[in-house]
């Protein structure tokens, strides 16, 4: 009994052994230098070497439902569109929420001043692509600022250019039958929903 007991004990103990040794081997986390510039993050496990990498989220949708063929067409026209606009939307929203951070408890005097700063930034660099949009093309890009903002064109406006400014806007755009304060609303354009839905924007 004495020996079989003594045995059964060396069995165990050479199993745990066996799985501390085999656990010596500890991954750890570097960095490396890409040879075209990018920092990676590595893990070390042994003679293992893995690239650590975070993935963009991955949203898995049901292909979209159409009407009639008019609607199809509506829709790819528009996703066309938006792509062209997109990078436009990105910028616009992200010059925007630099401005709120900046400009947060900032005298209005100051934030004037800084906001004209911006304005003089953005006509430089948009001024001739954007003048050449379709009205179609101007309406998804205001939509897709206005959804990720949460917050009517109008009030941007008014933010940042000041209530007389908003104002002029809002009569301008009236007359090309456009409401600024409205702001966007889901369910108004089936279409339009569809496209921003596919066009998520992601702001840094």
């Amino acid at each position: 009994m004495n020996r079989l007991f003594l045995l059964i004990s060396l069995t165990c103990l050479i199993t745990i052994t066996g799985q501390v040794f085999g656990q010596s081997e500890v991954a750890f986390d570097t960095t490396i230098v890409h040879r075209d510039g990018r920092v990676m993050r590595i893990r070390i496990n042994g003679t293992d070497t893995v690239v650590v990498a975070t993935m963009p989220e991955v949203v898995i949708k049901a292909p979209p439902v159409f009407s009639n063929d008019e609607e199809y067409r509506q829709y790819m026209r528009y996703r066309r569109y938006a792509m062209d606009v997109l990078p436009y939307a990105i910028e616009s929203i992200r010059l925007y929420r630099k401005y709120e951070a900046e400009t947060e408890g900032m005298k209005n005097g100051k934030a004037k001043k800084y906001a004209k700063t911006i304005q003089k930034d953005v006509k430089d660099e948009f001024t001739d692509p954007l003048k050449n949009l379709s009205r179609t093309q101007g309406k998804i890009l205001v939509k897709m600022i206005e959804r990720h903002l949460n917050t009517s064109t109008y009030d941007i406006l008014r933010d940042v250019r000041g209530g007389f400014n908003a104002m002029k806007w809002q009569t301008v755009g009236k007359l090309y039958g456009y409401d600024l304060k409205e702001g966007y609303i889901p369910g108004q354009d089936r279409i339009m929903d569809m496209i921003l839905r596919d066009f998520e924007i992601t702001v840094e």
